[in-house]
């Protein structure tokens, strides 16, 4: 590290953290980036399944040699042999993860951002004397130093520290995380521009299996989630090698991940005095689909919106951020909730209202449904207007 003290410390350089740097470097902040791993972006824990490039192109430039395949459509697969089709051209992109999130990173350095990987804190101090100061551990030599900052921000993902170091409640509770386990297999899908789930009572029911086609690459990522399997449950390895073994039998497992997804909504509370969180770290993954990028991109912009504000304000006090927890919440958080309603009316359907809600469901997509009485007994579950059904087909496809 080249200074001791700093204005912003940013912990973890994945895309909320490399981002929220980025926009303060640019506005002219002395910017440590720190990163636990050697290399960033690596190993991929991610479906690597995005939003449109007009979404992504809202925070950067987008770069095609990130980009895998072009989506243009969703087949989900529901019990009792009810499949959903939707096809729409430019629903969203397939990403090769570790070049996307260095190619953040990189952004973040040319903005004036000092990046430092192999880097691991493992403590923050209380406030003193205007500055928070961080214990910080160089993984290579194993040398301990602290450093100091105006302001934190954790972004170190799902496993997330930093918020119980300054007092938060960020905890990963058994309903509130998804267990996961995704293989790269060396085949292609039949349905090569679409992502394709199994969901329901007959596969997975609280969570879902997934095949996600990396055309470039010409690989595919299968993997399995689940909310807390139960006891003697199978479990996701299995799960997705089962899978793998009936859909792709022939085909060779290049590599294995797994790791646990935010699947709560936003944290109730993630800013304190001097400290915010962003990212998974926050919570800010869709509790619905698992999907976190977007949504972990835009909390670390709006993150740096309000730091900004905050140190020019010369108040960068709880009291003051928690406008950044109300932005979250206006921005994505209120959606993140309204979808975390549909999943738990999905999943706690017994078998047959499940089957009878996909094949409702399977209709709308196909737009010729007549509104039956029984829709409009789910709806009014799921606290949707009829006319509402805009929203429920964002819910399930964006």
């Amino acid at each position: 590290m080249k200074s001791r003290s700093y204005d912003v410390i940013v912990i973890g350089a994945g895309p909320s953290g490399s981002l929220c740097a980025r926009n303060l470097a640019a506005k002219g902040y002395q910017v440590l980036l720190v990163e636990k791993r050697p290399v960033v972006g690596v190993p991929v824990r991610c479906g690597e399944a995005t939003g449109r490039r007009a979404r992504l192109s809202r925070f950067m430039d987008v770069n095609e040699e990130y980009i895998e395949t072009d989506l243009n459509g969703v087949i989900l697969h529901g019990p009792g042999g009810v499949s959903v089709r939707y096809d729409k051209p430019d629903v969203g992109l397939m990403i090769d993860r570790a070049l996307f999130d260095q190619d953040v990173a990189r952004q973040a350095v040319r903005a004036g951002v000092e990046l430092c990987v192999s880097t691991r804190v493992e403590g923050i101090s209380p406030v003193k004397d205007g500055v928070r100061e961080l214990t910080v551990i160089d993984e290579i030599t194993r040398a301990s130093s602290t450093v100091t900052a105006k302001l934190v921000v954790g972004a170190d993902g799902a496993e997330s520290l930093s918020g119980r170091w300054v007092g938060l409640k960020t905890r990963l509770l058994p309903p509130q995380v998804c267990s996961a386990i995704e293989l790269r297999i060396d085949a292609m899908d039949a349905n090569p521009n679409h992502l394709t789930f199994w969901q329901g009572h007959e596969s997975v029911n609280k969570g879902y299996v997934w095949v996600f086609p990396k055309v470039k690459s010409g690989v595919i990522n299968l993997g399995s989630g689940v909310l807390t399997p139960k006891l003697g449950e199978k479990n996701m390895y299995d799960l997705s090698m089962e899978y793998k073994n009936r859909l792709f039998p022939d085909a060779k497992v290049l590599e294995v991940h797994g790791g646990a997804v935010p699947v709560s909504g936003n944290l109730q509370e993630y800013v304190a005095d001097r400290f915010v969180l962003c990212g998974d770290a926050a919570h800010h993954t869709n509790p619905l689909t698992g999907g976190g990028i977007i949504s972990g991109i835009l909390g670390g912009e709006l993150a740096s919106k309000w730091i900004d504000a905050g140190l020019k304000a010369g108040n960068v006090s709880k009291e003051f951020l928690s406008q950044y927890q109300e932005d979250c919440w206006t921005q994505f958080g209120k959606g993140h909730r309204y979808q975390m309603r549909i999943r738990d009316f999905v999943v706690d359907l017994p078998l047959p209202a499940q089957t009878a809600f996909y094949r409702i469901f399977r209709d709308m997509v196909k737009g010729d449904l007549s509104m039956p009485s029984k829709l409009i007994g789910y709806t009014r579950m799921l606290g949707l207007a009829a006319g509402n059904w805009k929203t429920t087909k964002k819910a399930f496809f964006s």
